[in-house]
């Protein structure tokens, strides 16, 4: 079996375990991925030379052609393979890697695997399907053909990163369902790792890190965004955005106004306060003496909590007229 992986640069390895295996370039390289991602079809030569080497030169001519695919047989069909065991022509002389031994491709089985999860919908995804959607993910190292730059590669690279991404997206939002907060925004970042503009992956990170109870961890992730989006694209946030922003940062203002988060509600079983004073110093006519809030501790945490809702509120009204402009 010959085994052809694609993630990142070409390589190729003899065998089940894929010990031994080496890097190709060149043309030898580009003729055998272009083979290996038509795997099962046929092609013609002149379809082979437009799209490997469409430059008009004594080196694309058919001769050198023949050339590349006599190495190329030379490199992958050694013993015990004989030559036609993998790279074969039909009656027409197209060729194409349908011989009769084995290949396993990683784009392949990465298809294989994550197709299942990508064209049902969440709700009848078996335990099979979510298997295969994370296998996949993991069997993506890297997008395909790095060292590649023509046409044909590139289109190949983002049909094959598109569906990385799907896979990804569909994890996050089955996590998302089962409520399993952590490992939905895991895959999330995974996917602005991948592609960092996805600006409703970062909407949807926003309120997920909401309900994991990191709201501070919500406001940095819309900041990361609009910074983001203002450096590479010299705009500003969607408005589905910013009112994601806005509710956050209003629901971080108005509860902690109320009563700060470091001060515990009053237990129901404390005596009430009484209404009025019976202390010598109300009988006489005297100010009462000021309650201690708390001990030294507790005031400065109540200050700190002003001083942090007061530069929240400040970023808030700036975002606001952002927003309206």
């Amino acid at each position: 079996m010959l085994r052809i992986c694609l993630f990142g640069s070409l390589s190729v390895a003899h065998g089940e375990g894929g010990s031994g295996a080496r890097s190709l370039a060149g043309r030898c390289g580009s003729l055998l991925a272009y083979l290996a991602l038509g795997h099962g079809r046929y092609f013609s030569r002149s379809e082979l030379q437009s799209s490997l080497w469409s430059e008009r030169s004594a080196s694309s001519s058919p001769g050198s052609f023949n050339t590349a695919l006599w190495r190329l047989r030379r490199l992958v069909e050694t013993p015990p393979l004989k030559p036609g065991d993998l790279i074969v022509c039909d009656r027409r002389g197209a060729i194409g890697l349908n011989g009769p031994a084995g290949v396993w491709l990683d784009v392949e089985e990465f298809e294989r695997l994550v197709a299942p999860g990508l064209e049902k919908p969440p709700e009848r995804l078996t335990d099979a399907d979510i298997d295969g959607l994370r296998r996949g993910v993991e069997l993506y190292t890297s997008d395909i053909l790095l060292d590649l730059s023509d046409d044909w590669a590139l289109r190949e690279r983002e049909k094959h990163r598109r569906n990385h991404l799907n896979a990804l997206g569909r994890l996050m939002q089955l996590a998302t369902i089962r409520r399993d907060h952590a490992e939905a925004i895991r895959h999330g970042q995974a996917i602005l790792d991948h592609d960092a503009l996805r600006e409703d992956v970062h909407r949807e990170l926003m309120q997920l890190f909401v309900l994991s109870g990191q709201r501070a961890q919500a406001l940095q992730q819309f900041e990361a965004c609009r910074e983001l989006l203002r450096r590479e694209l010299a705009i500003q946030p969607m408005r589905e955005t910013m009112a994601v922003y806005q509710q956050i940062a209003e629901s971080a203002i108005g509860p902690s106004r109320a009563l700060p988060p470091s001060m515990p509600p009053p237990s129901p079983s404390m005596p009430p306060v009484p209404t009025q004073d019976p202390s010598p110093r109300a009988m006489a006519g005297e100010a009462p003496p000021r309650p201690l809030v708390g001990p030294p501790h507790a005031c400065e945490l109540i200050d700190a909590a002003r001083k942090q809702l007061a530069a929240a509120d400040a970023q808030l009204q700036l975002s606001l007229r952002l927003m309206r402009q």
